[in-house]
């Protein structure tokens, strides 16, 4: 009775552990393989994202110390965003205090920031031809795959005059991105801006961001009117008086 009942346990214990190895073999096979070119997924801005000084030809270094004195004398230039436009493609990257969420297909990829703008990187052509193009706040994208880095190269961003909210740019700006998955929770992505009207050389810099899987995209608008209160009492959205 003894022997029958070791033997009992030595299967029980036996069937136990190979249970174990083949559940723990189910479950790394259910997770999905961590895939360096997919980008999906909502991101928040970890760190990074700060250029320095800017190397400003003298026109545009006359043009930014205005606004510093603008800004020193309380009476600050007032950027796109504040009328509420978009703010253009580099503080769309570099200044994170809202998420980005980025889908992509095998013909674009896509980078929608929560509090406003579209960002379309085209995969399967090159830049449209320049009597196609106009003035635009995020401009013509195109990207490539170099290894497991997506590199963008966007022109014709001349419908904002400025890269972070103050410093100005000209119509000539040039803007390069490096999206790297460096882990499966973590992006980098390095941004290069060249300006031949503005800038004696490029700047660059690295925006990190965390994978946020649970956070769900809110709807975001900004408005620039106020409501009016009619005389019959009804509010009218963006009314003029």
């Amino acid at each position: 009775m003894t022997h029958s009942k070791t033997l009992a346990a030595a299967a029980l214990s036996a069937a136990t552990l190979l249970s174990g190895t083949i559940g723990a073999h189910a479950a790394r096979a259910a997770d999905p393989a961590f895939n360096p070119k997919d980008l999906t997924g909502v991101w928040f801005q970890t760190g990074g994202g700060k250029f320095g000084k800017y190397p400003f030809t003298p026109e545009y270094e006359a043009e930014a110390e205005k606004r510093r004195k603008a800004m020193a004398a309380g009476n600050p230039y007032q950027p796109a965003g504040s009328s509420c436009l978009p703010r253009g493609l580099v503080g769309m990257i570099t200044t994170g205090a809202y998420p980005l969420e980025i889908f992509q297909s095998p013909r674009e990829v896509a980078v929608n920031k929560e509090n406003g703008g579209m960002h379309r990187i085209w995969l399967n052509r090159p830049h449209q031809a320049p009597a196609d193009l106009t003035p635009m706040f995020f401009g013509d994208s195109v990207g490539h795959w170099e290894g497991n880095v997506l590199v963008v190269d966007t022109i014709s961003l001349g419908a904002t005059d400025n890269l972070d909210g103050q410093n100005p740019h000209s119509d000539a700006l040039h803007v390069v991105e490096k999206y790297q998955r460096t882990s499966p929770t973590t992006l980098q992505v390095e941004v290069i801006v060249d300006d031949a009207k503005a800038l004696t050389k490029p700047v660059s810099t690295i925006a990190s961001f965390r994978l946020d899987p649970t956070y769900e995209m809110q709807e975001y608008y900004c408005v620039n009117e106020r409501n009016l209160i009619l005389g019959d009492k009804q509010v009218v959205a963006g009314a003029s008086k």
